[in-house]
């Protein structure tokens, strides 16, 4: 087992992505803490995590609120001990025109993109460098590397998680904590259903639509990365170059 006896976060876990990673770091022997706004979604993923024999908890959290992240991570170590991984992997995908987008539209993207993140970060890095060892992953996109149309909001705020990766990377990396960018390129998710659902966009762009569980074996690469390895603030991206 690759990840046997290691502690995970993982937010957004209650479906899509969050859920494909999540099952798939149990059963490769991970304790698998699930964080996601739905109750009803994460007590599912918990119930298949243990029918297949696996260990999780399910936190319900608004990625917003600090105080929620902070309780989160409490929990956390108060079942388990450590945090070994922490998958952020939460997010939203406000479409729409430039000119036409709204302040709210900004704010709320970037409260769940960013700062989600960044409230996680502060609450795990603690820990993790009292441990002498850490794994973080976030889930970032190509369209943070390159700009698309109505999707302005978006792609704003994966530019800056891919950044803000890299510097918590340079920051840390004495502490013997690994912080990499995971892209896993177009994937069939509630986020980008109304893309793929869109049989003209599906047509033009050559079925590139991956199912959540193609994301899982990357995943799993960078989680089992130790710290000694040297593999910090990198972009890996299993997606298409020309993909969006």
């Amino acid at each position: 087992m690759q990840l046997k006896d290691k502690v995970a976060i993982i937010t957004g876990g209650g479906r899509g992505i969050g859920r494909a990673i999540a099952t798939a770091y149990a059963a490769e022997g991970a304790a698998v803490v699930i964080a996601a706004r739905s109750t009803a979604q994460l007590d599912e993923v918990a119930t298949t995590i243990a029918a297949q024999g696996g260990e999780s908890l399910a936190v319900p959290t608004d990625l917003r609120v600090r105080a929620e992240v902070a309780h989160l991570v409490q929990k956390t170590v108060a079942q388990f001990g450590k945090v070994d991984i922490l998958v952020n992997n939460a997010g939203i995908n406000p479409r729409g025109m430039f000119l036409e987008s709204t302040d709210e539209q900004w704010e709320q993207a970037w409260q769940v993109n960013v700062m989600g993140v960044v409230h996680c970060c502060r609450a795990v890095l603690p820990i993790m460098k009292q441990q002498g060892s850490g794994n973080i992953i976030n889930v970032g996109s190509g369209m943070g590397q390159v700009g698309h149309a109505n999707l302005s909001i978006y792609c704003a705020s994966k530019a800056a998680l891919h950044g803000l990766t890299q510097a918590i990377a340079e920051e840390v990396w004495r502490d013997g904590i690994i912080a990499n960018v995971l892209i896993p390129g177009p994937v069939k998710t509630e986020l980008s259903k109304a893309a793929w659902e869109n049989a003209e966009t599906f047509r033009a762009q050559s079925d590139p639509w991956k199912e959540p569980a193609q994301v899982v074996a990357s995943a799993l690469f960078l989680a089992a990365q130790p710290p000694a390895s040297g593999m910090t603030g990198q972009i890996l991206s299993i997606m298409r170059r020309n993909s969006p």
